[in-house]
C-alpha cells in the first residue's frame, strides 16, 4: 500500500505542475499495483484530458465510477441521491466535456447533466456555453 500511495502522491504532484505524461505513468504504476482502487482512474482520466486524449479520460472516468460504485456497494451502505460521493458528479462532469470535445454532443449534455443533478456546481455553464 505505500508504493501505491507514493505513485498516487507523484501522480499528483506532476498534474500540478502540468506533467501530464508524468502523472499519467505514475497513474498507471499504482492501477498496475491494485486495479481495483478507483481514485487513480479518475486522477489519470484528469491528466489525459489535459492531454487532449478524450477517449482514454472517458474510459479512465467510467472504470472509476464503476469501481467506486462497487466500492460503495460492498461497504453496505445505503446509496442514495444524497449520500452519493461528489466524485460522481465530478466523473459525469468530465465525462461530459470529453464527450462534447469528440463532437458527441447529445452524449456529452446527458452526462453534464447527470453531473448537474449530482450537485457539480460548474456543468450547468457549460451546458449553456456549449449550447
Amino acid at each position: 500500500m505505500k508504493e501505491i500511495n507514493a505513485n498516487i502522491v507523484a501522480g499528483n504532484n506532476k498534474l500540478l505542475i502540468g506533467d501530464y505524461k508524468g502523472a499519467i505513468l505514475e497513474f498507471t504504476k499504482a492501477i498496475i499495483i491494485d486495479p481495483t482502487l478507483p481514485h487513480p482512474y479518475a486522477s489519470r482520466a484528469a491528466a489525459k484530458f489535459e492531454l487532449m486524449d478524450y477517449e482514454g479520460a472517458v474510459s479512465d472516468c467510467k472504470e472509476a465510477l464503476k469501481l467506486h460504485f462497487k466500492s460503495e456497494y460492498n461497504s453496505g451502505r445505503t446509496i442514495s441521491r444524497n449520500t452519493i460521493n461528489p466524485i460522481y458528479g465530478r466523473l459525469y462532469y468530465l465525462i461530459g466535456l470529453c464527450k462534447i470535445l469528440l463532437d458527441d454532443k447529445e452524449n456529452g449534455f446527458l452526462n453534464l447533466n447527470s453531473a448537474h443533478m449530482l450537485g457539480n456546481p460548474d456543468a450547468a455553464d457549460m451546458i449553456r456555453i456549449y449550447t
